[in-house]
């Protein structure tokens, strides 16, 4: 239920800037298949994350669906040929070891359990949901008009699912859950979700799953101050091998984007003397 609301919220919100904009455009069949796939894999997602975060510790449930840039590495270069440079899989070990330093100081790890084998669900269905958006992506769909129809039929499957194991998403909520659920709609998926997509024409898979990873790092920090919670030095550890993590992917494309520019403006040159004579 708190999958079907958040969704639907956030779905409605983007069909009316989708609207406005202009940008909702009826898809082809091809692309129509795989925003359906995308919104599958969104929902399941979400329903499989939140209810691990319910029955397992939040440290092995956050560790657990942190691992989608590994999953990336792996199936990334084989259904959507994109290949992870060495720079690159450095980086996804280094944030691994990072945050399985946190999951470990937080509350360390138990027997593997149903909550956690859900998070590693949620992992894998977020990496498809990832490949899958790339390839929608970067084929010229807008992010205003692919988010509309995802949170759309993501909702529809959640809303689906919740009728499937017999409970009523039409029940009231007092109003503290109800402005949790508003916030979890409106911040991190109306914008939060949006925003990864956007990035999603422009930056690799991999790349785009391991900037997420900044998450308990700026968590701690703000945790610091609103609750005087100090993280311990494992902890602290393992935010800096994060924050290496994403400091070499930063150095490594913004490195790339200048041997781009380097390369066109030099053919530009090429073009112009060839002109010339």
């Amino acid at each position: 239920m708190l999958t079907f609301y958040r969704l639907a919220v956030a779905a409605i919100a983007m069909l009316v800037i989708a609207y406005q904009t202009k940008t909702l455009i009826i898809l082809k069949r091809n692309d129509l298949c795989l925003v359906i796939a995308s919104g599958v894999m969104l929902s399941l997602h979400f329903v499989t994350y939140i209810f691990a975060v319910k029955v397992t510790t939040v440290a092995n449930a956050t560790f657990l669906v942190s691992t989608s840039p590994v999953i990336l590495a792996v199936l990334s270069p084989g259904l959507i040929g994109e290949k992870t440079t060495s720079r690159e899989g450095a980086s996804v070990i280094i944030a691994t070891l990072g945050i399985l330093l946190v999951a470990y100081a937080g509350n360390g790890f138990r027997s593997f359990g149903v909550g956690d084998l859900s998070a590693l669900l949620a992992s894998l269905f977020i990496s498809f949901y990832s490949m899958i958006g790339r390839r929608l992506r970067t084929h010229g769909l807008s992010t205003t008009c692919y988010t509309a129809y995802v949170y759309s039929i993501a909702a529809i499957i959640a809303l689906s699912l919740t009728g499937a194991i017999g409970s009523n998403p039409l029940r009231a909520y007092d109003l503290t859950n109800a402005m949790a659920i508003l916030g979890l709609a409106l911040v991190p998926t109306l914008l939060g979700h949006s925003l990864y997509n956007y990035s999603l024409r422009s930056v690799k898979v991999v790349t785009a799953n391991l900037f997420p990873l900044l998450e308990p790092v700026l968590s701690s920090a703000l945790a610091v101050q609103l609750f005087g919670e100090v993280p311990t030095l494992i902890q602290m550890t393992g935010y800096l091998l994060i924050l290496l993590a994403v400091i070499i992917v930063v150095t490594t494309r913004s490195t790339q984007e200048v041997v781009t520019d380097f390369d066109n403006a030099l053919k530009h040159h090429r073009d112009g003397e060839r002109r010339v004579y």
